[in-house]
């Protein structure tokens, strides 16, 4: 008979310790089973994660179809300028190769043997990679198929061969800065091959699951899901091969005759936007970078046209004009005197001239870049108008050209400018551009009033067929001003070459129109412009009346010469005639001349 003691209020037996202990041992159990899996999981799946998937590539599927072929990029006339070549790669299983009948040993001589690589390298590489358990390992890379012919038909245990691409540019260090270059195993680092990368590579294929955990081939897999490679989508520019080539020379005899730090040079076609040519020195081969310091190259990459900001000077007096002409405080008898400074908000602004210009017109403002009338004329019109019509410009914003890391440049607001502010605004000080919204901005007060969006990319086309797959055609922004208007600051320009700062970049027969500018640059450490300290520019437009070419040269703290006039006119004269010549534009007469160097 059970004692009350032995039963539960419920009339249940209560377990004996040991069987208690019994079941909690058994528990503990199944809870260190359950974290080690858990564990294992994590181990396989996370941290030892790409070691197993590369199991599953090589031992579980079929042949690598390899990668597929990246597009080509072309000049406007299908010249090419980047295309990718094949060459092999040499792969091995270490793991595979060490228990093979040949051994690493064998193997390394083998290859050796068949392609006239280094034994002892390739041994040391396979004992390396077998140590570490590694299964994939590159032997070599880039190499020439023809040299691996007879190691593909010997066939190995363990080792196979990978066909592989390298870029090669045919133009060397043509337009460089709009290429940019990839690695030399082809990852693509900077300029048109960077952003437009996820065309330019093409999707690679699948390889079928026919093959098992032993490498043996499974008769009746299904490969039907399998793909092929995809071959990248290739680009054509709006890049003038033949146009390139010139401005590249003039920049070359800028660097050699003036010795400034750095140079650009910028041509736009204004009807449409398109960059036809665009350089910045120093340049660099994008086949492969020479060596130098980090700063050297550093600058050698730098697309500067795009990624420089820069106060823009006297260059500016070409828009503050077309602003005038659109402020209903514009009149034609409007004239300021220049006596070489003037007096704004109690202090004194000089203009480049000491002996003054005397009374100017918004003509001779622009001719003979008058500092002081542009301070003038700019506080005519006003913050708030002046500001608008800039912004209509798109200075302040990106111009989304199609090319990596494009800076926005700088615009201050209407209600933060000073009188001081909104007077040096005027002549470009105050206020930071970009080459390519530079030359945006003038072909927009030049063409008729509208601002197009600048492109280097005219359209894309199908690897197989040859075909465009998709054509980029101009786009127009906004208008920013009268046809009138921009009549009258074409003929503004006109006087510039004709009888203002510009005569140097004169062309015979031709009637072109262009602006000079002289910026001092700003110090933080010297707190202030500094005197000598320059960069000069200048932009051109031809022909004069109907303009097809916007030509912008800079160059950044030259040795020799020391204004716009006297160091970027001479490029953009260059520049020009070989434009006008190309387009037909250019008199016989004139090309004999210049052939002959009349």
């Amino acid at each position: 008979m059970l004692r009350a003691s032995d039963q539960n209020q419920h009339g249940s037996q209560t377990l004996h310790p040991l069987a208690l202990r019994r079941v909690r041992s058994f528990l503990s159990i199944v809870l260190l089973v359950a974290l080690g899996l858990s564990l294992k999981m994590v181990y396989v799946q996370v941290v030892r994660r790409a070691h197993y998937m590369a199991l599953d590539r090589n031992r579980t599927h079929g042949p690598d179809p390899g990668p597929p072929l990246p597009g080509a990029i072309y000049a406007r006339d299908l010249e090419p300028m980047a295309v990718s070549v094949p060459t092999v790669a040499i792969c091995a299983d270490p793991v595979q190769v060490a228990a093979s009948e040949q051994g690493i040993d064998g193997t390394a001589r083998e290859i050796a043997a068949c392609t006239g690589l280094d034994a002892g390298r390739l041994r040391d590489t396979l004992v390396t990679a077998a140590a570490e358990s590694d299964t994939f390992e590159y032997l070599a890379r880039l190499l020439d198929p023809d040299s691996v012919t007879e190691l593909a038909e010997v066939g190995l245990d363990g080792v196979w061969t990978m066909r592989e691409y390298k870029r090669v540019y045919p133009g060397d260090r043509l337009a460089c800065h709009v290429l940019g270059r990839c690695s030399k195993f082809h990852e693509p680092k900077d300029g048109a091959e960077l952003r437009w990368a996820f065309l330019l590579a093409g999707r690679p294929g699948t390889r079928p699951k026919n093959m098992d955990a032993y490498g043996r081939s499974i008769l009746g897999a299904d490969s039907s899901g399998v793909l092929p490679p995809e071959p990248g989508k290739s680009l054509v520019l709006t890049i003038d091969w033949s146009l390139q080539q010139v401005v590249e020379m003039a920049l070359d005899d800028c660097m050699v005759r003036n010795r400034p730090v750095s140079a650009t040079c910028l041509v736009m076609d204004p009807r449409t936007g398109e960059i036809l040519a665009l350089a910045s020195r120093p340049n660099f081969n994008p086949a492969g970078l020479e060596p130098g310091t980090p700063a050297e190259i550093h600058a050698r990459l730098r697309n500067l046209p795009v990624v420089r900001q820069y106060e823009p000077g006297s260059l500016f007096k070409v828009l503050l004009a077309a602003a005038v002409l659109e402020s209903p405080e514009w009149n034609p008898n409007t004239t300021f005197y220049c006596a070489g400074q003037t007096e704004i908000a109690g202090e004194p602004l000089r203009c480049w001239e000491p002996e003054g210009h005397g009374r100017c017109d918004l003509e001779k403002m622009v001719a003979k870049s008058c500092n002081v009338a542009a301070a003038h004329f700019a506080l005519l019109i006003g913050a708030e108008h002046y500001h608008h019509f800039l912004s209509l410009l798109g200075l302040g914003h990106r111009t989304g050209i199609e090319l990596p890391g494009e800076v926005p440049g700088t615009l201050r607001p209407a209600e933060d400018m000073q009188p001081r502010d909104l007077a040096t605004l005027g002549f470009g000080q105050g206020v930071a551009v970009n080459d390519i919204q530079m030359a945006a901005a003038v072909s927009a007060v030049v063409n008729g009033g509208l601002l197009m969006q600048p492109h280097v990319v005219r359209a894309v086309l199908d690897p197989a067929s040859g075909r465009a797959v998709r054509e980029l055609p101009p786009v127009e922004i906004r208008r920013v001003c009268a046809e009138e208007t921009s009549a009258r600051v074409r003929e503004m320009m006109g006087a510039v070459i004709e009888r203002g700062t510009g005569t140097l970049a004169r062309i015979e027969g031709v009637r072109t129109g262009g602006k000079t500018g002289t910026a001092q640059q700003w110090s933080s450490a010297e707190g202030g412009y500094v005197e000598g300290r320059n960069l000069v520019s200048f932009v051109m437009v031809a022909p004069l009346d109907a303009p097809r070419f916007v030509i912008l040269v800079t160059a950044d703290r030259p040795e020799v010469g020391r204004h716009g006039a006297e160091v970027a006119a001479p490029v953009a004269r260059t520049v020009a005639l070989a434009a006008l010549r190309n387009a037909g534009l250019l008199p016989e007469q004139v090309e004999i001349n210049e052939n002959i160097g009349v």
